[in-house]
């Protein structure tokens, strides 16, 4: 466990990797800001009047489980503004006493945008969710009738998965909207990665100190070992600091963290993601697949590097293949070629390609969720690929007390 502390920390506390982890903590807290700066209604600053400080206003009396006569009163609001603005002729003062914002088509659409339009979205989501339900339903019977074995199967985890699903209450998404959808630290982390694990076995071999350690009797594969799980140990941290951070940035940036305990549907870009659980747990599970994603494809980074005797060569053939995989990963991720995302650790990476749609894989005549598929692909691959540079790495048979033994 010293030798994997003692390779960590090369990794890790290197200088430039150091600098590189600030710098890009910063860069990604100011694009996050930016965010909400560019693309938030409610980013108009805290005058009374201003659409930030009447939507809270409002939201507290439409917040919680949606009910008859929350929609009544919200309608009761709405249809009027709705009625005097629909033929374009109503005053366009921007200081009317009458209206909540100074302007009625500013209270229109302030209404539409963050109370109209989103509670009606929760409240006709469980009939939409039961259509579903009910046609996969029938498509099972079909299927069982016509000796279809998979597709019914298929039918019947379509049935489950949408089968009672509603959400009953009302709650803030824009936040959690935008932190679902955000990729941009994707590459920082994906640069980092690589950056702090493709010279790992490099370094060494440009000294010659590969060959001193197979004298030691802490060299060779047991070293090797080590790196394995120091490399790893890096990349699990990186990927989960940016996880953290994103979540911290964007509650901070939208300056709330509601709607982290609505079901995920409750997004509409995530009406059909194949998992029943909370935008919060969803998030846990994205950045757990993100976690392997980069390690699967970081065993790969250190396998292109095993042989390496210059630093620049595995670093920018590392590059290419990665920007291979993310290529090929977001060119399919929203095809019908779900194998090709399956195969792609860039998939988990990025999360939402598998996450956001319920696809399904025929994997010896069982439905297999895509995101599952690609998971535990990535999880063998990756085994499979530390286990090799374990098993193909050298021994430190110059030891003398290896020799004596």
């Amino acid at each position: 466990m010293r030798l994997v502390w003692y390779e960590f920390a090369k990794l890790f506390c290197r200088r430039s990797v150091l600098v590189l982890f600030v710098l890009f903590s910063v860069i990604n807290l100011a694009k996050i800001y930016s965010e909400w700066d560019a693309y938030s209604f409610l980013a108009d600053g805290s005058a009374e009047r201003s659409w930030h400080t009447v939507y809270w206003q409002l939201y507290d009396q439409y917040q919680g489980p949606i009910t008859p006569e929350k929609v009544q009163q919200l309608l009761a609001t709405w249809q009027p503004l709705a009625q005097a603005t629909a033929d374009m002729t109503a005053s366009t003062a921007t200081d009317d006493a009458n209206s909540l914002t100074g302007n009625l088509y500013s209270d229109r659409n302030l209404l539409e945008k963050y109370f109209v339009d989103p509670m009606q979205y929760c409240y006709e989501y469980g009939d939409r969710a039961a259509s579903v339900a009910e046609k996969a339903r029938q498509n099972a019977e079909a299927a069982a009738q016509a000796g279809a074995l998979y597709q019914q199967r298929e039918s019947a985890a379509l049935y489950q998965i949408y089968a009672g699903r509603t959400v009953p209450d009302f709650a803030y998404t824009e936040m959690a909207n935008y932190y679902l959808n955000y990729d941009f630290s994707l590459v920082l982390v994906l640069l980092l990665g690589l950056y702090g694990v493709a010279g790992t076995f490099v370094e060494e071999r440009e000294t010659q100190m590969d060959r001193l350690l197979l004298t030691n009797p802490n060299g060779g594969s047991r070293t090797v070992l080590a790196k394995l799980m120091a490399a790893s140990g890096f990349l699990l941290l990186v990927t989960m600091w940016f996880s953290l951070l994103d979540l911290a940035g964007f509650g901070a940036a939208f300056g709330t963290l509601e709607g982290l305990d609505l079901p995920v549907y409750a997004i509409p870009s995530f009406a059909e993601a194949p998992v029943d659980l909370s935008v919060l747990q969803f998030a846990v599970l994205a950045a757990a697949l993100r976690s392997v994603g980069l390690w699967a494809l970081g065993m790969v980074w250190l396998a292109v590097s095993l042989r390496g005797r210059n630093a620049l060569v595995p670093l920018v053939a590392n590059f290419a293949l990665t920007a291979v995989l993310v290529i090929g990963g977001a060119s399919a991720a929203y095809s019908h070629f779900v194998w090709a995302k399956a195969l792609d650790p860039y998939s988990l990476l990025a999360g939402r390609p598998l996450l956001a749609q319920t696809e399904f894989l025929d994997i010896g005549g069982f439905p297999v969720l895509s995101w599952q598929a690609a998971l535990a692909i990535s999880l063998v691959a990756g085994l499979v690929i530390a286990a090799a540079i374990y098993l193909l790495s050298p021994r430190n048979t110059y030891c003398p007390i290896r020799r004596l033994r």
